[in-house]
C-alpha cells in the first residue's frame, strides 16, 4: 500500500472545526452532494480519491482513526477492530461497520451508530500503537477475538498471532520453535484466567487447537475443515525427503492416510512475490514436478490439491478425499457442510 492509500495517512476533514452552522461546514455538506467529499463519521470526511483508492481494511482504520477522536483517552481500540488494524485475517472479507473499543468506565456493552463500547480494561502493557491509534496488541487481541467470536473466525486470528509471535522470521522447525510456542501458548492461556468470565471456555478451546504452521487464513480454514469431517493426525507444514534429498514440505499431511494436501490458493498465482519472476504456467508445471518428487517418498501415496471453493463447500473436499481412498463419515461430512453454509454466509 502507498502512501496515498495508506489509511493512517488520509487526511480527514471536521465540520465541527467550524461549528454545525458554520460557511465551512456547508460547503463539505456540498462537497459531498457533488462527489468530492465521502461522510465517514459524524462531523467527519474524506476526500472521495482517498475512499476510491482504499479497501474495505483501509476505510476500517479510518472509521477508526474518526471515531477514536471524540473518545476519552482511557478507551483502547480492541476486539475485531484491533485484529482490522493489526491486519489479523477472518473468515468474511467484509469489515465491521462499527469501532470495538475497550471502555473502563462501561460496566454493560453500548453500541451507537459507529461504536461499539465494551466493558474493560487495556493497561499500558496490553497495547501498542497501531496506525496512529492505541490498540490492544497482538496477545490481547487474540484473547478478546477468543473470547467473543465465532470458531473459526478466532481460529484465523490465533493462528496469524502465533506466526508472529512463534515463527517471525517464517517457517522454522528447529527445537527452540516448539519452545517458543508452549510458552506463547501458557502466555496466551494465563491471559485468559480460570474460565470464570464469559467467553473463558471458548476461548481456551481456540487457543489450544490454534497453530502458527497454517501460513495463512486458507489454510486455517482448511485444518478447521478437516477437524470437523473428523480427521486426526493432521500435521502442518510436513518436510518430506526422496533419495536422500529434500523433496519438499506440503501444507498438510494426512499421516494416517499417507496423502499430502496442498492448498492452492489463487495468490499462489497472482502474488509477484510468490511467482517469483515465473508465469503462472510456470508455477503449475514447478507444482506437478514438485508433486513428482513427494510421491516418490515413501510417506506419501497421494498428492491431492484443493482450492478455496473447496472449503466453502466441504462436500468437494470430501469427494476429493474418499477419491484417494480416505474414509470419511457421511454424518461428518453432512455437519461440516451445514456449518459452512452458516460460516460462509453472503
Amino acid at each position: 500500500m502507498d502512501d496515498t492509500t495508506d489509511p493512517s495517512r488520509c487526511e480527514l476533514l471536521f465540520a465541527a472545526t467550524h461549528g454545525d452552522g458554520a460557511r465551512e461546514t456547508a460547503a463539505l455538506r456540498r462537497s459531498v452532494r457533488r462527489g468530492q467529499l465521502v461522510r465517514i463519521h459524524q462531523g467527519t470526511y474524506l476526500r472521495a480519491d482517498d475512499f476510491r483508492r482504499l479497501d474495505e481494511r483501509g476505510l476500517h482504520v479510518v472509521l477508526a482513526r474518526a471515531v477514536a477522536l471524540g473518545l476519552a483517552d482511557v478507551c483502547v481500540v480492541s476486539h475485531t477492530s484491533a485484529a482490522v488494524l493489526h491486519d489479523l485475517p477472518a473468515v468474511s472479507p467484509a469489515m465491521p461497520d462499527v469501532v470495538t473499543v475497550v471502555d473502563p468506565r462501561r460496566t454493560t456493552t453500548a453500541r451507537s451508530t459507529h461504536l461499539l463500547r465494551r466493558p474493560g480494561r487495556a493497561p499500558a502493557s496490553e497495547t501498542s500503537l497501531v496506525h496512529g491509534l492505541c490498540v490492544t496488541d497482538l496477545s490481547r487481541t487474540a484473547v478478546d477475538v477468543s473470547r467473543t467470536s465465532p470458531f473459526a473466525d478466532a481460529v484465523l486470528c490465533v493462528d496469524a498471532v502465533l506466526r508472529r509471535l512463534v515463527l517471525p522470521r517464517g517457517h522454522e522447525t528447529s527445537p527452540g520453535v516448539v519452545e517458543r510456542l508452549a510458552t506463547v501458548r501458557t502466555q496466551l492461556l494465563q491471559r485468559i484466567g480460570d474460565g470464570s468470565r464469559p467467553g473463558d471456555r471458548a476461548a481456551r478451546r481456540v487457543v489450544q487447537f490454534a497453530s502458527p504452521w497454517a501460513e495463512n487464513g486458507g489454510e486455517s480454514l482448511l485444518r478447521l475443515l478437516l477437524f470437523e469431517l473428523g480427521l486426526s493426525d493432521v500435521h502442518l507444514q510436513r518436510s518430506f525427503e526422496s533419495r536422500g534429498r529434500f523433496a519438499g514440505r506440503c501444507d498438510i499431511f494426512l499421516a494416517k492416510h499417507g496423502v499430502a494436501l496442498e492448498f492452492n490458493g489463487l495468490v499462489k498465482l497472482t502474488d509477484p512475490t510468490m511467482l517469483a519472476g515465473r508465469t503462472p504456467a510456470e508455477v503449475v508445471r514447478d507444482r506437478g514436478r514438485r508433486d513428482r518428487r513427494l510421491l516418490e517418498s515413501d510417506d506419501i501415496e497421494h498428492v491431492v490439491h484443493c482450492e478455496y471453493l473447496d472449503i466453502v463447500q466441504p462436500r468437494r473436499l470430501a469427494e476429493l478425499l474418499q477419491g484417494v481412498g480416505v474414509g470419511l463419515d457421511p454424518r461428518r461430512v453432512d455437519s461440516a457442510a451445514r456449518i459452512a453454509l452458516r460460516r460462509f454466509v453472503g
